[in-house]
């Protein structure tokens, strides 16, 4: 009979790295469930299963942890905006509005309600006061904005003459739904705010009808 192979064993690389997303992974589980204040770093290497000693192999800091946690959430939503580009966006044939409405409300969905946006805003807030997160992380939020304006803005007219402008009036929808996910955190869910999106589709139709096409 043959030998069987013995299974490989993971490299000393492969290791650190699971063990470095398996705490990044319980950062976000802590802070969505506590905030930033109470997830503490105990309570995070309690959800992790880790102890303080083989945590200390990985990062100095706590702020260290959080920062890579952050900056995966953050490149997922990146990856999630490129997403929402032209092979994500509704058939080209139907009106203008309904294309808009649905990037809208599903940018709506998948950023701004839930866990997503819970995260997005503890880790704003903690980037308020500390600024080397805010270093590291202003560049990944500045990227989807840029993913979103490019793709979004070409989707809907890719012939369109002013490509800036058609970004930015995309960036400044962000803008809206950030102002509206950040009051649905701190006063609950608004039924209003549908009708209000609908109503910036329509401003919004208007605007980008502008630059010609159907």
């Amino acid at each position: 009979m043959a030998e069987q192979a013995k299974p490989e064993r993971r490299s000393q690389a492969a290791r650190r790295e699971e063990m470095r997303e398996r705490l990044a992974a319980a950062t976000l589980d802590a802070l969505a469930d506590h905030g930033n204040a109470g997830a503490s770093l105990s309570v995070i290497l309690e959800r992790a299963g880790v102890s303080r000693g083989a945590w200390a192999h990985h990062f100095e800091t706590k702020a260290e942890m959080l920062a890579l946690a952050a900056e995966g959430l953050l490149l997922g939503a990146v990856a999630s905006a490129r997403a929402l580009g032209p092979a994500e966006t509704p058939d080209p044939s139907l009106p203008l509005e309904d294309r808009l409405s649905a990037m809208i409300e599903a940018a709506w969905t998948r950023f701004y309600t839930g866990r997503h946006r819970d995260l997005l805003f503890e880790v704003a807030m903690a980037a308020r006061t500390d600024t080397e997160l805010r270093a590291r992380l202003a560049p990944i939020f500045s990227g989807f904005l840029a993913a979103i304006g490019s793709n979004w803005g070409l989707s809907l007219r890719p012939d369109a003459d002013d490509v800036t402008e058609m970004a930015d009036l995309m960036v400044l929808t962000i803008y809206m739904l950030r102002g509206m996910a950040m009051q649905e955190l701190a006063a609950g869910p608004a039924p209003g705010h549908e009708a209000l999106r609908r109503l910036w589709v329509r401003m919004l139709a208007g605007w980008v009808g502008r630059y010609g096409g159907p």
